[in-house]
């Protein structure tokens, strides 16, 4: 492990904080870099997860592009002195809040959107000033290369560096003294994760999993809702750490729902399950660890008196999937248990609130949550019901590629907030400082040897708040 000794050394070497037109000019060199070498991240990631070309630059170029252009526009403004009010008590002093890069900075990528999510955080640590390394997943080893070489091209290695390899290289990693990681994954190596950062007392951001629920009322416009669900479920085949990983639509119009479900997946994908899996449209599972799995989910659901709505049908050749619907579907079932990060919608139908406590409270911390109602009253009523990291109303996925907005989760699916303004700030330390701006003020007045006028001032000070 010399070589990630080196690179951990070689970015301890300078820390001073890098002016605002050094940070401008690493972001300006990453958008070049990606614009230069965009064609072979759409090859690279149809070689790794078959995605195709128009959700590589929807769902992978555009939003690290987004953020690089956000943070360009904002940079002087996060990094300008916050100026807080000052006290009466405090009169003579200023105050404000100056943030500070928290210094070196390690980011752990996932394998479902490889670039995106190796990128988006590189783009927030190098706008607070950071050093940074980039540990992208194995899973995904053209677009790992790719990345490499985008940063390379972009940034000095004493800026930024990416570090190839496996779970060895990421663990000892994790063992080094960063102030702090970034990582995306799933839930049981955030706990690892987060274990090692405790040993050096460094940060952490922890954007993990969790099953992210779509709670359908009666009152919705039924095609709309089933047209976005099916997008949004299908997308990168269900591997999403935002997909909606479950339904819960009320009883009097499940029929409905479900009905136009399968029709809009059969419009997107194919109007059979042969077709659908011969469909270019999706990505596929990303190796055969995780098409097992979830084709076990589905045996399992089955089994136990799960049925089939839609789908049902892989190739384990080409481990693609079809677009699954699941009904009759019980808490008793390990689908509900686990995120599935697949193409399988199950369907449990609802019909009193109660019901959805029930089912809410039986499943992991929710990465995100979705209302589809034309019911204002009772989506503030579930909004505070019901915790999540990110939610949507009438909408699915969005809340990811709102720049505005922060992004991350809760308890089990997450710690801290990236992107944007959030992510600057994520890594970044607020450096609180008070200023003298005259020597005349009150609080030498307070100053020992106490006497009685000490006392009547103490006394004055309490009754005045």
């Amino acid at each position: 492990m010399e070589h990630l000794l080196h690179a951990f050394d070689l970015q301890r070497q300078d820390l001073l904080v890098p002016t605002a037109d050094q940070r401008r000019a690493w972001l300006n060199q990453l958008w070049s870099a990606i614009e230069d070498h965009q064609e072979e991240l759409v090859e690279a990631l149809h070689k790794d997860l078959g995605k195709p070309r128009e959700e590589v630059l929807l769902h992978e170029v555009f939003p690290v592009k987004n953020e690089i252009r956000f943070a360009r526009r904002h940079l002087r403004g996060w990094m300008s002195p916050q100026r807080t009010p000052t006290p009466l008590t405090m009169v003579g002093t200023k105050s404000f809040i100056q943030h500070q890069p928290k210094g070196q900075v390690l980011v752990i990528a996932p394998w479902n959107f490889p670039m995106m999510l190796a990128l988006r955080p590189l783009v927030c640590a190098l706008a607070a000033g950071n050093k940074v390394l980039v540990k992208p997943s194995e899973h995904t080893p053209q677009t790992a290369e790719w990345i490499a070489k985008v940063v390379d091209d972009a940034l000095p290695p004493e800026v930024a560096k990416v570090i190839l390899g496996g779970v060895e290289e990421s663990a000892f990693l994790t063992s080094l003294p960063f102030q702090h990681i970034c990582f995306t994954g799933g839930t049981g190596i955030g706990r690892k994760v987060m274990h090692a950062a405790a040993e050096n007392l460094a940060s952490v951001t922890l954007e993990l999993g969790g099953k992210s629920p779509a709670i359908v009322d009666a009152t919705v416009q039924v095609t709309d809702a089933a047209k976005r669900l099916a997008w949004g479920k299908f997308l990168n085949s269900g591997q999403v750490c935002i997909s909606p990983d479950y339904l819960l639509v009320e009883d009097d119009i499940a029929d409905a729902v479900v009905q136009e479900f399968v029709t809009h997946t059969q419009s997107m994908y194919g109007a059979s399950p042969a077709d659908q899996l011969s469909c270019v449209q999706r990505s596929r599972m990303i190796n055969d660890h995780h098409f097992r799995r979830v084709i076990g989910l589905i045996e399992d659901a089955l089994a136990q008196g799960a049925r089939v709505v839609t789908g049902g049908t892989w190739d384990a050749r080409t481990r693609r999937i079809a677009p699954t619907v699941l009904e009759d579907v019980t808490l008793d079932m390990a689908i509900m248990h686990e995120e599935i990060f697949g193409p399988v919608l199950p369907v449990i139908r609802w019909t009193k609130e109660e019901d959805l406590k029930r089912v809410l409270e039986a499943t992991p911390h929710p990465l995100a949550m979705y209302f589809f109602s034309k019911d204002q009253a009772k989506v503030a009523r579930w909004m505070a019901q019901f915790p999540s990291g990110t939610t949507a109303v009438n909408e699915v996925i969005l809340q990811v590629a709102q720049t505005e907005l922060p992004f991350g989760g809760i308890q089990t699916s997450g710690i801290g907030r990236t992107g944007g303004y959030a992510g600057f700030q994520e890594f970044s330390n607020p450096r609180t400082v008070v200023a003298q701006r005259s020597r005349f003020n009150i609080l030498p007045l307070t100053f020992p040897p106490f006497t009685s006028f000490t006392s009547k001032l103490i006394a004055a000070v309490l009754r005045w708040l």
